[in-house]
């Protein structure tokens, strides 16, 4: 005998025949409702922002440290700064023209302005002495002449760049030395500029300002055989010589 379903009525109680504004009051238009409260979400750098933050503090850092390890170009800073004032109107002075004319002014004084050269350029003043105004062919004892005028010079320099350094370059021609002690023109070149850097010394610049170096026949000015191999003797001349350039130190 098989089970039969039976049908079940739900009653509703009174509460819920009571229509909806009677049970939910705060549904009504009239009703003051609260606010509703909104959850503001804050937020948060990405982590792509971190990263680009983090490659620029190493690109900063990689700048500064070659900026640090790197040595000033005074040619190129000079440079910059003439450029600049030609483009904005501005006057450039050269930094080393005043001391280019003192020296100018001491040779002249001691008419050796045809015999001395006298350059200056961004990065300093070079002179050029012929090596015949400061020693015998094959010597490096320095001519009691050439003492006098490196001593007028040194006076000049001392007063218009006393805190420049200098440098001394020996320069020789291509013709073989003969000499009983000395035995190369590379040695013979740098026993002369160590001569004049003395002298230098000796009127009180120190030791620290002077660099003296032989450079032999190595960096010649013009050739010192004609085409067909036989000695210049005019060239030769012009290649031994003394260089002595006067500069500021870039780090400073």
């Amino acid at each position: 005998m098989g089970l039969r379903k039976k049908n079940l009525t739900v009653v509703p109680t009174e509460e819920q025949k009571k229509p909806a504004h009677e049970l939910y009051p705060e549904l009504n238009d009239d009703h003051e409702m609260m606010p509703p409260t909104v959850i503001k979400k804050e937020e948060g750098e990405g982590p792509w922002l971190v990263s680009y933050a983090d490659l620029m503090t190493l690109l900063m850092g990689f700048f500064a440290m070659m900026v640090a390890m790197s040595t000033p170009d005074a040619n190129k800073i000079e440079q910059a700064k003439k450029s600049a004032a030609e483009r904005f109107g501005g006057t450039y002075e050269e930094p080393y023209k005043a001391l280019e004319d003192a020296l100018k002014k001491t040779l002249k004084s001691n008419g050796l302005e045809k015999q001395v050269q006298v350059e200056s350029g961004f990065d300093g003043v070079t002179m050029t002495f012929t090596g015949t105004l400061f020693f015998e062919s094959g010597d490096y004892r320095v001519k009691e002449e050439a003492v006098n005028i490196v001593n007028k010079l040194a006076a000049t320099i001392q007063k218009e760049a006393k805190n420049y350094n200098i440098r001394i370059e020996g320069h020789t021609d291509s013709a073989p030395i003969s000499h009983p002690i000395i035995s190369s023109n590379w040695e013979l070149s740098g026993i002369r500029a160590a001569r004049i850097a003395q002298l230098f010394e000796g009127q009180g610049f120190n030791k620290k300002q002077l660099t003296m170096i032989g450079l032999g026949e190595t960096k010649p000015i013009v050739p010192n055989e004609n085409p067909d191999g036989t000695p210049n003797l005019e060239n030769r001349a012009k290649n031994r010589r003394v260089m002595i350039k006067v500069f500021k130190d870039p780090q400073e």
